[in-house]
């Protein structure tokens, strides 16, 4: 759990840390002492042991929850939460390994995994409203479910579904992102780059103009940087079994 910028996803502080580490219930005690008004990020992946599903019904999300569960039996009963938006927010059990965290996994449908952040109730949206716990099942009332295993392969891009279309990376490129999904598209974008065999170094440059010319408005260089050592480091744990690592990666602590 990490503080929030009242109303906004932005975070108020430097959350990339606790992609690998959980901080101390005195910590977030502290954080939420000094930010009373603050709202609430939970980080996912293995940390957290968190996965989230992430459904935008002004993007087609509902239809393709209901395509998913005509084709693969439906979704299990688990924690969810409305999000201030008019969406809403699935919360699975995390599979162990890497699950990416993916921006468009279909219309509509982002995955929060390993290195990804959602916004959680009481938070409250910029519109005012509330983010909430469906009745019946909030986290006092039922466990996270399993993942399912078609979205650990829809998620690992197996099967028929190899991952986005060239077409889907060239948009996101062209087009660009606003406030509140900038940090998850850099990491998919990280995560796609590092994929595709790029040097770790060269996808940080490029990662770093990127943002600065199609971010509305731009991280901060530190930002980028940490989001794509974070990137790497998943990346290179998915790597190890593949043999011994083949040089470092150490963005610099300014970028210029």
């Amino acid at each position: 759990m990490v503080p929030l910028r009242p109303r906004e996803k932005r975070p108020l502080i430097r959350w990339q840390p606790y992609q690998e580490k959980r901080p101390s219930r005195r910590q977030v005690e502290t954080w939420f002492r000094q930010n009373p008004g603050a709202n609430v990020g939970i980080v996912t992946g293995a940390v957290s042991g968190l996965v989230v599903l992430d459904i935008d019904p002004a993007h087609g999300g509902d239809e393709s929850i209901q395509a998913f569960e005509r084709r693969y039996g439906g979704i299990p009963n688990t924690v969810e939460a409305r999000t201030g938006g008019g969406g809403r927010h699935l919360y699975f059990r995390h599979p162990g390994g890497l699950v990416p965290s993916k921006v468009g996994l279909a219309p509509g449908i982002d995955l929060r995994g390993d290195g990804g952040l959602v916004v959680a109730p009481p938070s409250i949206h910029p519109s005012g409203r509330h983010y909430e716990w469906k009745a019946s099942r909030g986290p006092d009332e039922v466990t996270p479910a399993a993942m399912p295993a078609w979205l650990s392969e829809l998620a690992a891009g197996e099967g028929e579904h190899k991952g986005h279309p060239l077409s889907h990376w060239r948009a996101l490129v062209r087009g660009g992102v606003a406030e509140g999904e900038r940090n998850n598209t850099l990491a998919s974008l990280a995560g796609h780059l590092l994929w595709h065999g790029v040097d770790a170094q060269m996808a940080l440059e490029l990662l770093l103009c990127w943002n600065r010319v199609k971010c509305r408005p731009p991280l901060l260089d530190d930002e980028v940087a940490a989001v794509v050592q974070s990137i790497w480091r998943l990346h290179q744990r998915q790597q190890d079994a593949a043999g011994p690592d083949q040089g470092g990666f150490s963005p610099p602590k300014s970028a210029s």
